[in-house]
């Protein structure tokens, strides 16, 4: 067996392994990467709303009426409860994508 031999056996081991994939991305590869994007996000996202929250509890963000009133802390509260609501169901979503990353096996692992 030549060298040649060798190297056309290995392209066609190669290409037969390809076979099926776009871009030559496999669907668990795609689905690793589309986890791993997701998951980024929230975190991002859910430090965004932490952001906000914490800004507007201690005062720096503020809601004025267009009216010229008086600050209400209505709105102020409800708007923090929404938040909040928020970063409960972002903290939730962040989990369930964790669980699903560990469930997967790819290159991104430690």
């Amino acid at each position: 067996m030549s060298i040649i031999d060798n190297i056309v056996s290995f392209e066609d081991r190669r290409l037969a392994k390809l076979d099926g994939t776009l871009f030559s991305r496999s669907d668990e590869e795609v689905m690793i990467a589309s986890t791993i994007a997701s998951l980024e996000a929230r975190i991002r996202e859910r430090d965004t709303v932490r952001d906000y929250i914490e800004r507007m509890e201690t005062g720096e963000i503020m809601l004025h009426p267009d009216d010229g009133s008086a600050p209400s802390p209505l709105p102020l509260a409800q708007l923090l409860d929404l938040l909040s609501g928020y970063d409960h169901m972002l903290s939730t979503e962040i989990g369930r994508l964790e669980v699903e990353k560990e469930s997967l096996h790819g290159p991104y692992q430690d």
